[in-house]
């Protein structure tokens, strides 16, 4: 446990990971070699999103006694704090996303002219409108379907990340008043219910950028956070009714991607479990753990949420730059794909860390400073 970061160093490795999955995996798209596992970027973003809802819940819990949940202010920090970790960074590369979003789009169809089965509609880059300007600065565009897929950044994640982060406040409220599984397990199934009483709605996301339809997985990692928390395998069992919520709502999910769901929430739970010293438990995560603990581990992690911001900006442009200027287009599938790699990722892990530095770290001192600028509220919710 770091006593720096106030949370397993593992989760750091663990968003390293994420990002840089979500990374290969959309160059192994956009040249057209599938590679399996590696070629499921969303099974990347599906990790980010248990780390988001176990670390949310587990914060939460550990503020409890000094940041009562019942409490107005309790919510305001909470959402000030989350706004300022994502916005300054999102708001920057959105404003990049559609002043050049007209080019993204040329460099999107020259990818498609030399492989037809990535074409995209590139015309959603070149989206300046007012509506589009505003439901995206106001992080509302997740919940419109003609605008949660709507410019060059894979950001209808970032919008569901902000619905959820709307309503986890609230969440919690209804475990303090219900009971935290019962509250959960209850809250998915109304997600499911949805998928049917609200098809339509569901159905109109080329991305599920709209909360209901990914919220039983946040809910897997608040499950699961309250498993470690309790050492209750039980919790654990609860935690993969989310998986099973996936085939309900059934939305593009994939046999491997809620597979996968599964594998990572069992992983997650015997990494972060707290076993016997020397226990046999102990010495098989031993490596895994040593593995998500190391520097480049953790640096990975630091830079995760840049990189995955910012990652097709660089992909995107040097594809096409390479597939038009060089004989890449002749080369075989993973002769391709290791080429893009090598050009791509250091170039994008190093404008990531310096989006990290001055951009990302800058942003969250801003909250701060906002948080210890407001007057101590006690005032109470309803």
């Amino acid at each position: 446990m770091s006593s720096s970061r106030g949370w397993s160093t593992e989760l750091e490795g663990l968003r390293g990971i994420a990002s840089l999955w979500v990374l290969v995996g959309h160059i192994s798209l956009l040249i057209h070699c599938h590679i399996t596992l590696i070629s499921s970027p969303g099974i990347g973003v599906d990790l980010f999103i248990l780390l988001s809802g176990y670390l949310m819940a587990k914060n939460y819990k550990e503020r409890q006694q000094k940041e009562p949940w019942q409490h107005a202010s309790t919510i305001r920090k909470f959402w000030i704090r989350r706004f300022f970790r994502i916005a300054p960074l999102y708001y920057l590369l959105l404003i990049v996303a559609l002043v050049y979003g007209p080019w993204f789009g040329e460099m999107r169809d020259t990818l498609a002219h030399f492989y037809s089965g990535t074409a995209t509609e590139s015309s959603r880059y070149t989206d300046r409108s007012l509506a589009n300007i505003l439901t995206h600065f106001s992080f509302l565009f997740g919940l419109l379907p003609a605008y949660g897929f709507n410019t060059v950044l894979p950001d209808w994640s970032i919008g569901l990340e902000m619905q959820f982060y709307l309503l986890f406040p609230f969440i919690m409220l209804v475990t303090m008043r219900f009971g935290y599984a019962v509250s959960l397990i209850g809250i998915m199934v109304l997600c499911c219910v949805g998928r049917f009483v609200l098809a339509d709605y569901y159905e109109a996301f080329e991305m599920p950028s709209m909360i209901l339809i990914k919220l039983n997985i946040f809910i897997s990692g608040m499950l699961l956070a309250e498993a470690v928390r309790r050492k209750s395998l039980l919790y654990v069992v609860f935690a993969l009714f989310g998986p099973v919520a996936s085939v309900i709502i059934g939305l593009k999910a994939i046999p491997l991607q809620v597979a996968m769901e599964v594998l990572m929430i069992v992983g997650m739970a015997a990494i972060l479990w707290q076993h016997a010293e020397g226990g046999l438990m102990a010495r098989l995560i031993a490596l895994p753990r040593k593995l998500l603990n190391n520097r480049l581990s953790t640096w990975l992690g630091d830079v995760s949420f840049s990189v995955y911001l910012l990652h097709l900006l660089i992909v995107i442009p040097a594809i096409a730059l390479l597939l038009t200027h060089t004989s890449l287009g002749g080369k075989s599938d993973m002769v391709r794909f290791a080429t893009v790699c090598a050009v791509c990722i250091p170039i994008t892990y190093a404008l990531a860390a310096l989006l990290f530095k001055f951009v990302e770290k800058p942003g969250i001192l801003v909250g701060k400073k906002v948080l210890a600028n407001r007057p101590l509220e006690r005032d109470l919710v309803g």
